[in-house]
């Protein structure tokens, strides 16, 4: 049995001793019981994710119930671990956006886990290196961007989501699911559905998308590109040094394409994938193999030669056919899938 990366992480408090019986549980273990094995979550996944979730859940529910005046001290009596299992339970935290974010976190530290170790000691740090940096301008985005880091760790060291990382949108949906969560167990009255909106409101002044960690990262790109160090070795490092955020937002930038696609290409990098992102990059034919060798256990490459033939027979014309096809809309091409049935 292969060792899966550890994770601390409380007990799932959803997942009771003693279950219900067969007929009431049969709904959920047939689902369950048929779902496709290599897209199931592990339990190290799943227990990251909820971590993730009950810890942004706990932290925004106490951040609406301080903007509540006097008088509403009562609100949120239950606990975190009871609005929590209201949410759950109500099937309103099943927001697609939202489940891709935590799902995209326990993949970087899944990847960083495992790649880390084969990084060279004499190149390691690669980020930490840009703070002492000759230019102002990049030292300071790597800084900003280092700090943005340790806000994202728990004390275990173990990562977290923060309101800012969460997309305008559902931001504005989870802010008001909390506060309505927080109001169920009270008793009708107006004045507590006006403060609780109130201080959703209050929560959602302060959310801020140039926070995010991708901006900081897309930021440091930017600036890494003007002093012209955009190269194959560089994106060498981000990959042995397990720097994979790092690594997707510098092959979107190489690609000019959007990141999330990138990031697509680099987990499930199988059947040419990988190869038509490389070749969208520029990479070089020996950079392109070395970041074969390291991702294709985790990125399900079965065969790094065959990939590896496929990038040597990808032509120009259909590296820029796909450039065009990823910088659509994904409106446009959610619309259209849904069309076409």
């Amino acid at each position: 049995m292969s060792e899966e990366w550890p994770i601390a992480t409380p007990a799932d408090p959803l997942v009771a001793l003693v279950r219900p019986v067969a007929r009431d549980r049969l709904a959920t273990v047939r689902r369950d019981f048929f779902l496709d094995p290599a897209a199931r979550l592990s339990e190290q996944e799943r227990a990251l994710m909820t971590a993730m979730l009950d810890d942004l859940i706990a932290t925004l529910a106490d951040e609406v119930i301080a903007a509540l005046p006097d008088g509403l001290d009562a609100i949120g009596d239950d606990g975190h671990e009871a609005l929590i299992a209201r949410l759950s339970r109500s099937g309103l935290l099943d927001r697609p956006a939202l489940v891709a974010l935590l799902l995209r976190r326990a993949d970087e530290q899944r990847f960083g886990i495992a790649l880390r170790p084969h990084g060279s000691p004499a190149r390691a740090q690669l980020i930490q290196r840009w703070i002492a940096d000759a230019d102002g301008d990049i030292a300071a985005a790597a800084m900003a961007l280092v700090l943005a880091r340790g806000r994202r760790r728990d004390r275990f060291g173990q990562g977290r989501l923060l309101f800012d990382d969460l997309p305008a949108e559902e931001a504005v949906v989870l802010a008001q699911q909390i506060a309505a969560a927080l109001r169920t167990p009270l008793p009708d009255h107006p004045a507590i559905d006006r403060a609780l909106a109130q201080g959703a409101e209050a929560l959602l002044s302060r959310h801020d998308e140039g926070e995010r960690l991708d901006a900081r990262l897309a930021t440091l790109v930017r600036l890494l590109d003007g002093a012209g160090r955009l190269d194959d070795p560089l994106i060498e490092d981000a990959a042995q040094q397990g720097e994979i955020g790092l690594l997707s937002a510098l092959l979107a930038h190489r690609a000019h394409v959007p990141e999330p696609t990138v990031w697509d290409h680099l987990v499930a990098g199988e059947k040419g994938r990988f190869a038509l992102l490389a070749r969208l990059a520029g990479l070089g034919r020996s950079s392109a193999a070395r970041l074969v060798a390291d991702l294709a256990l985790l990125s399900g490459i079965a065969d790094p030669a065959d990939e590896m033939a496929r990038f040597d027979r990808i032509g120009d014309e259909a590296v820029e056919d796909a450039r065009g096809e990823w910088r659509l809309p994904p409106a446009y091409v959610a619309a259209r899938a849904h069309l076409r049935g």
